[in-house]
């Protein structure tokens, strides 16, 4: 099936595509959603240890 992350929109959808693939495995595997790309931006951003 591929990606069963599920984002908000096509926007975020590309920005979390974007990320490193640990990242993108660390978010899938923690469950948790966002309801828009700012949202992601920090929870990755916090996940690879910028601000």
């Amino acid at each position: 099936m591929g990606n069963s992350f599920q984002t908000p929109d096509q926007e975020t959808q590309a920005y979390f595509n974007s990320l490193p693939p640990m990242v993108q495995e660390t978010i899938k595997q923690t469950g948790v959603s966002f309801s828009s790309k700012q949202e992601l931006e920090r929870y990755a951003a916090n996940l690879v240890g910028h601000s």
